[in-house]
């Protein structure tokens, strides 16, 4: 689904002697500094999904780089090993601030990436990362979460800088309405600019077209949803004007 030929290369980074495999794509002229977005994807990895997304951004004219969390740009294979790869991660708060800075690191060099101007964003588990990195204190401009949880490894705290949008299913059996509540609180704790978008009879994983298919071979409830996937991604466009 989506196979189309990718325009973007892989880039290799480093953290405790371990290699990491993150897939850049930049837009085609040769303008710069530009703008970057750093993207942290699903829980499969980088996927040709994520890849295609990451190529979107950079048809928009932003230098993007997709995050490889798991190592050597691992994909998972099973939802269970995507689980357990997932879950190492978010319980291991220091190793995945590190890997983050290593890729942002390496971004950053790029000629192409303004360093001044650089936003995440992430979807499922990758949206949970992406608002974790910010409530760390990496200095983003902004950050949006497609179908992420809010219960979140790290919770915001004053080191968040960015603006922040959270855009969610409004049936995502992944996001229980009383963290929404407990995240909001959180936000408006530390007065973070801030807003979180409810898709009405959304479920999860709304923004990829190869969700029900994966949905039915691992008995996930996930479910595209193409009104949803065209409004996030004009609310993410919109954001990222705004922050840049």
């Amino acid at each position: 689904m989506y196979t189309q030929q990718h325009h973007g290369i892989s880039v290799t980074y480093q953290h405790q002697d371990k290699s990491y495999v993150g897939y850049l794509s930049l837009p085609n002229d040769a303008a710069s500094p530009r703008p970057g977005v750093l993207i942290c994807p699903e829980f499969w990895g980088i996927t040709n999904y994520i890849k295609w997304r990451a190529d979107r951004y950079a048809d928009l004219g932003y230098a993007a780089l997709v995050v490889d969390f798991y190592g050597d740009g691992y994909l998972a294979t099973t939802a269970e090993d995507a689980t357990e790869k997932s879950n190492m991660i978010k319980e291991n708060l220091d190793q995945a601030i590190g890997i983050f800075k290593s890729a942002m690191d390496i971004f950053n060099r790029e000629s192409t990436v303004d360093q001044n101007r650089v936003a995440a964003v992430g979807y499922c588990f990758g949206g949970a990362m992406a608002l974790s990195m910010a409530n760390a204190g990496f200095p983003l401009r902004a950050v949006m979460a497609f179908h992420s949880q809010v219960e979140l490894p790290i919770m915001p705290s004053e080191k968040l800088t960015a603006n922040v949008v959270v855009a969610n299913g409004a049936d995502d059996p992944f996001v229980k309405p009383e963290t929404i509540s407990t995240w909001k609180e959180q936000m408006n704790a530390i007065d973070a600019s801030y807003e979180y978008i409810s898709y009405e009879g959304v479920k999860h994983a709304y923004t990829n077209k190869g969700a029900n298919e994966k949905g039915k071979k691992f008995d996930l409830p996930l479910d595209y949803d193409a009104q949803a996937d065209a409004h996030s991604w004009q609310r993410v466009q919109d954001l990222l004007k705004e922050v840049f």
